[in-house]
């Protein structure tokens, strides 16, 4: 397939690299016109378990008019999409996927004009090191929702799939997505306050009682039920004790966080059902704060 990958980060690293590694036609799009000529010259290096593969892939830097692909997948953070949507609004493709974290997108997706929009719910954990460097910290699959067009587009995607880079089809991608959101609102936030590794807010006496607190209030709002993912949380920051959130990252290297696509969502969500949140307004306005600190 030939593949147009949005986005620079780590996951649109992560994305183009296992794709290039499995014969497939991939070009980068990046923010910088710096980190397109760095891709261009020296490649992309993709770090599995102490384990370096250089992917040669073509880089561009990123204008409001993108030439077909087979598939365009959009990887730039939440904050990132209004700056460019242009390139997918005029867009003549019919594929497109989107791998974002949060839930702010979807309303976006399906106002698009593109027969096939897809979602994808990404598990892997990758870590960019360098603007053309990304480490593979995790391996899990990108789980395929279908929001709007047909399943032999679905399908089309599924080829993609690899053992070493899985993809699943999920009928069931809303509640997935709304499964990662509750993670995500609970685990990246309270990991950047207070500074620690995924792992303390359970470890920690203190901290896990907030963590019960937080998570509550959004398992509420998100509709989901609050046992049942209390214990799928407990066994993440188990698995990913000693990982740092990347909301944590961005705090500490002082970049903006995606608090608005997670908490701020469901913050919008809270107040639309009139349901009082306090602990999600006091770690809201926590982040948005340390945020405002850092400039």
């Amino acid at each position: 397939m030939n593949i147009g990958i949005i986005g620079g980060g780590a996951i649109g690293l992560l994305v183009a690299s296992y794709f290039k590694k499995n014969n497939e036609n991939v070009t980068l799009f990046t923010r910088t016109e710096d980190q397109a000529s760095l891709i261009n010259e020296y490649g992309v290096s993709l770090s599995v378990n102490e384990e370096k593969n250089q992917m040669c892939i073509k880089a561009k830097k990123i204008t409001d008019k993108i030439e077909r692909f087979d598939l365009l997948v959009v990887c730039v953070k939440q904050y990132h999409l209004e700056q460019v949507s242009k390139s997918f609004y005029h867009y003549e493709g019919e594929n497109i996927l989107f791998l974002q974290n949060g839930m702010s997108h979807i309303e976006l997706v399906k106002k698009l004009s593109i027969p096939n929009c897809f979602i994808g719910i990404v598990e892997h954990g990758a870590l960019k090191t360098a603007p053309n460097e990304i480490s593979h910290t995790g391996k899990g699959m990108i789980r395929l929702g279908l929001i709007k067009g047909c399943e032999e587009a679905r399908q089309q995607i599924m080829n993609l799939h690899t053992d070493d880079f899985p993809i699943k089809c999920q009928d069931d991608w809303e509640y997935i997505l709304k499964q990662k959101c509750l993670v995500n609102c609970t685990i990246n936030p309270l990991t950047a306050i207070f500074n620690v590794r995924n792992g303390e807010l359970i470890t920690n006496e203190y901290f896990k009682p907030i963590c019960k607190l937080l998570f509550n209030e959004v398992a509420n709002i998100l509709e989901l039920n609050k046992e049942l993912e209390w214990v799928k949380l407990i066994e993440i920051c188990e698995k990913t004790a000693e990982n740092y959130s990347s909301m944590n990252r961005d705090l500490y290297y002082g970049r903006q966080t995606e608090i608005e696509s997670m908490l701020g969502y469901v913050k919008k969500m809270a107040i639309q059902k009139k349901i009082n949140v306090p602990t999600i307004n006091l770690v809201y306005n926590s982040i948005k704060g340390l945020e405002n600190k850092k400039g």
